[in-house]
């Protein structure tokens, strides 16, 4: 018999949790108050967590006989996954159960803020009705625009066309199909905030979506706009919202998450006692009671997910995960993929001065042209909504202007970076310096994409494709990798070859077909990759560049 303990859990979760679980013998506990230093039960084996019950390392460590955690709830950003997966603790969620439950809920919300309900129902009792302060807004004919479409942002979608309302929506991982049978349009984040009246989030809360909607962001919206959060808090910079509020930059916001939203009825003198430090804490305390003041936000607390029906799910699912724990099956278990790692980005070095005169470069440092750099500028500009944490290049010059020019145009010069010779160009030996349409015409079609494309055909005193790849990926694997794993977004700007090189270890792809590969030009690829290094996701940013000459 394992001792279990419920934390968060209302008079109801107890009633039910009892009648499901109570003939599996185990010792149920049930804890009102959210996890704490204070609540914890040293000897669970497992703990049921609400969203609000912060599982840090801390707390683990204090809980030598923890094998699993069941969240109640589908996100499980309130666990520190490094420390459960060191302790080999089984992490549980419940993968569906409000994906109508919250889209409805956005729409009450989007509803009370463009119809007034609260200004009108205060004029309904107090009689004081003047027309114009509680005149709102019709929905049909707006547009919306939904951050994250998965089932609950595509529910948004349904609903809002049933409100004859134009949707757009943005996703780094678009889902084509369900866009043509729902009826809305993929664009860019930047594109999305500029053209819609409202906003609505729906995203995971990931590293790369911490504070997806902040200065920058905010600086494109329309100043009549309503921005809706039913996701996670930690998607919205508070301060940059209350800033964009107090100066009219937006018309509303209607937050059911907050970022520390854990202090919302926090007293002051509890704010040092519930993480952070005071300094910190006190700043969001404050942020979080001005919010509160105006007059144009909705809040509510984390409510969206409260129906009946949901929370029976939700107990119904918790219980099942549970019982299945003890019989050997785990299949709501959190298996960390990609979205706990960081994103690769990877892009060719722009035109340079020996591209423009179809010369094999190789290992020769040579300048971009004047084309060269307005490519990289176009480059910077698509990639722009994409906060890049770290960089690298090779130690050719060419990369390095290519990576600042990017930087530059995309607003990022602060991005840290790092030169390596590991990423250097193929040197081609003999060839180098030669026209490659007159070394084709002198050795043969068939030699020259030898030459140019096989795993390991020798070039007079040069390197094959082989030895290139021996050099690149150790260096992604020892260098690279560790930045990925830790949730960074990395830019690798490099040459034809050390990225045939990535991309050959990154895909899998055999000695044999790596000769129909090449890095496309005017392109990004986009990788999300498993912990070992491996692509789990790939797609690629076309951008419109004019092309060196054939």
């Amino acid at each position: 018999m394992a001792q279990i303990t419920f934390y968060s859990a209302t008079t109801q979760d107890e009633e039910h949790f009892r009648q499901l679980l109570g003939a599996s013998g185990h010792e149920l506990t049930f804890i009102h108050e959210p996890l704490s230093h204070q609540n914890l039960t040293p000897n669970s084996e497992g703990i049921a967590t609400f969203v609000t019950d912060k599982v840090t390392a801390e707390v683990i460590a204090k809980m030598p006989n923890l094998r699993f955690i069941a969240c109640r709830a589908t996100g499980y950003d309130n666990i520190d996954m490094s420390a459960a997966r060191e302790r080999g603790i089984v992490v549980l969620t419940v993968p569906t159960y409000g994906e109508h439950t919250v889209a409805e809920f956005t729409f009450a919300l989007l509803l009370t803020l463009s119809r007034k309900i609260p200004a009108s129902h205060h004029a309904a009792l107090t009689g004081d009705i003047h027309e114009q302060t509680i005149s709102g807004h019709d929905l049909a004919g707006k547009t919306i625009g939904i951050i994250g479409t998965g089932k609950i942002g595509r529910n948004v979608a349904r609903i809002a066309k049933g409100f004859a309302m134009d949707v757009l929506a943005y996703d780094p991982y678009p889902n084509e199909v369900e866009a043509a049978r729902i009826g809305f349009t993929y664009t860019s984040l930047s594109a999305l905030a500029a053209q819609s009246d409202v906003i609505s989030l729906h995203a995971p809360a990931t590293k790369q979506n911490y504070h997806l909607v902040d200065d920058q962001f905010l600086s494109h919206v329309r100043p009549t706009a309503i921005l809706l959060n039913t996701a996670r808090g930690s998607l919205v910079d508070s301060a940059s919202l209350l800033h964009a509020l107090q100066e009219n930059r937006l018309g509303g916001a209607g937050l059911d998450v907050l970022e520390h939203e854990e202090l919302l009825h926090a007293s002051n003198e509890a704010v040092d006692f519930i993480g952070g430090t005071l300094g910190e804490d006190q700043t969001a305390k404050q942020t979080i009671n001005t919010l509160k003041g105006l007059p144009n936000v909705l809040l509510t607390p984390h409510n969206a997910y409260n129906t009946q029906e949901a929370l029976d799910r939700i107990r119904q699912t918790t219980a099942q995960n549970i019982t299945d724990f003890y019989e050997g099956r785990t299949p709501n278990q959190v298996k960390e993929t990609m979205q706990n790692n960081g994103q690769l980005l990877i892009t060719r070095h722009c035109e340079s001065e020996w591209n423009a005169l179809g010369k094999w470069t190789g290992s020769t440092d040579v300048h971009l042209s004047e084309n060269g750099f307005k490519q990289a500028a176009t480059i910077g500009e698509a990639v722009k909504e994409i906060h890049i944490d770290y960089a690298f290049a090779s130690q050719q010059i060419r990369t390095l202007e290519t990576l600042e020019s990017i930087l530059d145009a995309s607003g990022q010069v602060s991005v840290p970076y790092q030169r390596s010779e590991s990423l250097n160009e193929r040197d081609y030996g003999d060839y180098t310096g030669m026209n490659k349409w007159e070394v084709r015409d002198k050795v043969g079609e068939e030699e020259w994409n030898k030459i140019r494309r096989d795993w390991d055909h020798a070039v007079p005193n040069g390197e094959t494709l082989k030895m290139v790849y021996e050099r690149a990926v150790p260096f992604y694997q020892q260098v690279i990798l560790p930045m990925l794993r830790e949730g960074k977004t990395v830019l690798v700007v490099a040459h034809g070859n050390s990225i045939r090189s990535l991309i050959k270890y990154l895909e899998n792809i055999s000695d044999e077909d790596i000769a129909h590969v090449e890095m496309p030009f005017g392109s990004i690829l986009d990788y999300k990759v498993a912990d070992d290094g491996r692509m789990e996701a790939k797609s690629v940013m076309k951008i419109d560049l004019v092309a060196p000459p054939a």
